[in-house]
């Protein structure tokens, strides 16, 4: 069931040029993987909420780590301790965890943002898990610290080879979907997931990937997140069939 909150915001952090680390009092019992759709405005300017992935919850607490990419996300990363923010959620699917003892999991830039929750998932269901993060820059890999609590293994990549190894993330998590009796998890660009997903293939690895779309409306009314499948459906919404999807079943852009 949908469900409209008003929680206070208690912290608002610049955690890296142009992201930000939003808390709010209050929990809404969301899974790894489902996002909620903040309203940014108290006017009908813009009249679209903004999806934004859930980072981290508890019963009491509720965090939102995001990207300053437009007018949306600027208003919301100009709201202040104390004020109150209107969300609607949670919504979408959520990463499942199978029986596999281990656990692959690959980021890409802010594609990071949703995989805390499922790292705090496999940690506590006691799983071996390796996570590969990359992005362009060391800029661009936030909270490396509180990533690298909760996994065994930890690998970074950057283009530039500012951190980590100069690689694409793919490339550094191959020896890893080859060894490993994991199932593999994974958020990021497009072309990254496409990768993703043909390496599990290759490797008979079962894969779950979080789709990065355009949402409107957050609620499947509006078909415009559309996203072209495998089999008699040919197209699902990423917001309600979504943004979780098994790797095979998607057809990627």
């Amino acid at each position: 069931m949908l469900k409209l909150h008003k929680l206070k915001i208690i912290k608002q952090e610049l955690v890296a040029p142009g992201y930000q680390r939003l808390t709010l009092a209050g929990g809404i019992a969301a899974l790894a993987g489902q996002f909620v759709q903040v309203r940014v405005s108290e006017t009908c300017d813009p009249f679209l909420r903004r999806p934004i992935s859930v980072h981290h919850c508890t019963e009491d607490r509720l965090v939102l780590l995001y990207r300053t990419v437009g007018r949306g996300t600027a208003l919301l990363a100009a709201k202040k301790a104390g004020e109150t923010l209107d969300l609607l959620g949670p919504l979408g699917s959520s990463f499942p965890l199978t029986d596999r003892p281990s656990a692959v999991v690959v980021a890409g830039g802010i594609g990071a943002a949703p995989l805390y929750c499922l790292l705090q998932a496999l940690k506590q269901a006691g799983k071996q898990v390796s996570f590969f993060y990359g992005a362009r820059n060391q800029a661009e890999l936030l909270l490396r610290d509180e990533y690298r609590a909760l996994v065994a293994n930890y690998s970074e990549a950057t283009d530039d080879g500012s951190a980590g190894t100069r690689a694409v993330v793919t490339q550094l998590a191959t020896p890893a979907f080859a060894s490993l009796d994991a199932t593999v998890y994974a958020c990021g660009p497009s072309p990254m997931l496409r990768e993703v997903a043909r390496l599990a293939d290759y490797y008979g690895r079962s894969c779950f990937v979080s789709l990065e779309a355009q949402l409107a409306c957050g609620v499947g009314a509006c078909l415009g997140c559309v996203v072209p499948v495998k089999g008699q459906e040919q197209y699902r919404r990423v917001c309600v069939d979504g943004p979780v999807f098994a790797a095979g079943e998607v057809f990627f852009c």
